[in-house]
């Protein structure tokens, strides 16, 4: 199936909420994703970082992809992966991936993975990219190890919830 990918405006919040929402909910295990609310998706749309959307030919939302840039004083990731301050300045967070129920099984998180990170290269002479992924989501870790991301380290994050801490550097 072919789908469109290009960064969402504001215009997109509301689709993008329902999308999350709906995606949580019809999740098997909803502990393996922690989602995000409108003002944290608006703070993306707005100025801390980008948000990838996979779109079908009828313009319908198939997914979307949260790429965040924290400030140093926010980068937890980052310090718990004791780096430097130079490091701390190079880090992206690749957030939250969500893709509908029904376009699962396209690939979708791995391509719009893949347009994200060519748009950090044209952004960033060297980027630092930080994902988290629960132990148990096979799915999305899988993704990740495929793009060449690499497990750091299990914390437990999210308010108690395990996570593979992955790197790949740009």
């Amino acid at each position: 199936m072919d789908f469109t990918m290009q960064n969402a405006t504001l215009e997109d919040l509301n689709e993008l909420s329902l999308l999350m929402n709906q995606a949580h909910k019809t999740m098997e295990h909803p502990e393996w994703f922690a989602a995000d609310n409108d003002v944290y998706l608006k703070t993306h749309l707005e100025k801390h970082g980008f948000i990838v959307t996979a779109r079908t030919k009828d313009k319908t939302l198939a997914g979307f992809f949260v790429i965040k840039y924290p400030a140093v004083s926010e980068n937890y990731l980052g310090q718990i992966l004791n780096f430097s301050d130079t490091q701390m300045q190079q880090t992206v967070y690749m957030d939250s991936a969500v893709v509908s129920p029904e376009f699962q099984g396209n690939h979708l998180q791995s391509r719009m993975l893949q347009n994200a990170e060519a748009q950090l290269k044209q952004q960033f002479q060297h980027c630092l990219c930080l994902a988290t992924v629960h132990p148990d989501n096979r799915f999305s870790l899988n993704n990740m190890l495929k793009n060449g991301y690499e497990i750091q380290l299990t914390a437990t994050l999210y308010g108690g919830l395990p996570r593979y801490v992955l790197l790949k550097e740009l």
